[in-house]
């Protein structure tokens, strides 16, 4: 009879086991996700930088430009 117990004992550990590998599986997957949605997260964040420089550099010269086209304008 103990080796019964045993032997059942064995078969409720090897499923608890599976399960648990399971999880980790499940649980490495979403570390996975989550790493590569931060990592987008920055190169978004980059993107924006790199556009919030650009617009600040258009206005800048359109604002430079603004004088010339009268001048232009004058000089035809």
């Amino acid at each position: 009879e103990g080796e019964g117990l045993l032997h059942i004992q064995m078969q409720k550990l090897n499923t608890q086991r599976a399960e648990l590998k399971t999880l980790m599986d499940r649980l490495q997957a979403l570390n996975d996700e989550f790493e590569e949605m931060n990592n987008r997260k920055k190169e978004l964040e980059d993107n924006i930088e790199i556009c919030s420089q650009k617009l600040i550099r258009a206005e800048k010269l359109i604002s430079g430009l603004g004088g010339e086209k009268e001048r232009w304008t004058e000089a035809a």
